[in-house]
């Protein structure tokens, strides 16, 4: 049983998809703004409904060469205004729906203290976080965002709308895969095993290619014989998880990284299944490249914890049903720990001094590689 449950998380319970997505969308459709229809008005980028706090002014940014019509601008937010007015109002939750467990003061039933995903230690946010611009909001999606905005090597900006991060795109929308279109998005690269990629294929606009790179298989993980009710156990299980990705899976990430040497062929995407985890290290390996300090890096990886508490609510309890574990025990796998990417950055800092060495020796990247990806998404 414990394998067949570690088994089903890892390939995030593709059993129980379908009903996540429907159970999603049916929630999407009645709490969150709808995206106007295509070509007339591209979707918006940010409800911020979506990430459970008040709206937030903010400027809509529309894909590049896509025509802009009716758009209402307000001014631009200060951005310690944003942040303090985030991280105050970031933990009050819609009022629950009888489907949905809450835990009052994060207890759970048995007593357990449960993990604060968005304190201020695992909701960061940092003068460039520019939720406006970074995150894009679709019809049917939770996690996507654009890496763009940051400052990187030189005081260079990063390019907007050129490299995004996202979730699995199966439950896409035809409006949102007409956004997608609009941009003109050119690679999507799929970080899931092969039958998850089949069973949840990607729906995606003509313009883009498909490329499957598998991070881990079911051999990987190691730990068929975990119990997941044991405290700590799930902590356990990511630690080891970002522990393979970076040591033995930089050749699968490198292979990302050469098509952002061409500039011939942005916009690209890349996921997995939630968009926080494999995601979250090449998220790590690009931004490196391109000189972002790694305290932003985390900022950035940290944000996808505003999207916890619907993750956690429709997946978490749909898998607990199915796994016959109470979905507390499953919480810690819906949100992302600053300290699993520390593993990663430890990890190459430590061996190599930095992710440019790190690649060199684990990959056959070369710095005239870097320097190409530099040259592209660096602002000049």
């Amino acid at each position: 049983m414990k394998k067949v449950t570690t088994i089903a998380i890892i390939a995030g319970a593709a059993s129980l998809i379908p009903a996540y997505f429907l159970a999603r969308k049916l929630i999407l459709k009645n709490s969150l703004t709808k995206t106007a229809s295509l070509p007339d008005a591209p979707p918006k980028e940010i409800d911020i409904n979506e990430i459970q706090t008040k709206e937030i002014p903010s400027k809509v940014i529309q894909p590049e060469n896509t025509p802009l019509q009716n758009q209402s601008t307000t001014e631009s937010i200060k951005p310690e205004t944003l942040i303090k007015s985030i991280q105050t109002e970031v933990q009050q939750t819609v009022e629950p729906d009888h489907d949905k467990s809450t835990y009052p003061g994060l207890i759970a039933p048995n007593g357990r203290i449960l993990y604060n995903f968005k304190d201020e230690n695992n909701l960061i946010f940092c003068e460039e976080t520019q939720l406006g611009k970074r995150l894009i909001q679709l019809e049917n999606s939770i996690n996507i965002r654009d890496i763009g905005g940051y400052t990187g090597m030189d005081g260079r900006k990063i390019k907007w709308r050129k490299v995004i991060r996202s979730e699995e795109l199966a439950h896409l929308s035809d409006k949102d895969v007409d956004y997608f279109a609009a941009l003109r998005l050119k690679h999507v690269f799929d970080f899931r095993n092969k039958s998850k990629s089949e069973r949840q294929a990607d729906r995606l606009p003509k313009t883009a290619q498909y490329h499957l790179i598998p991070i881990f298989s079911s051999a990987d993980m190691g730990l068929d014989h975990k119990d997941f009710t044991k405290p700590g156990m799930v902590d356990e299980f990511m630690r080891h998880i970002y522990k393979i990705q970076t040591e033995d899976r930089a050749q699968c990430f490198a292979e990302v990284l050469k098509y952002l040497t061409e500039s011939s062929e942005y916009p690209i995407l890349y996921h997995c299944t939630n968009g926080k985890d494999r995601t979250g290290f090449m998220t790590y390996l690009i931004l490196s490249i391109l000189g972002v300090p790694e305290d932003v890096i985390l900022s950035d990886y940290t944000l996808t914890n505003l999207t916890f508490d619907e993750s956690y609510n429709l997946l978490g309890n749909i898998m607990s049903e199915e796994l016959g574990i109470e979905n507390y025990h499953l919480w810690e796998f819906y949100g992302v720990k600053p300290d699993w990417l520390k593993i990663s950055m430890d990890y190459v800092n430590s061996n190599f001094g930095n992710v440019e060495t790190y690649l060199m020796e684990k990959t056959d990247l070369r710095e005239k590689d870097f320097k190409k990806i530099r040259d592209n998404l660096l602002a000049k």
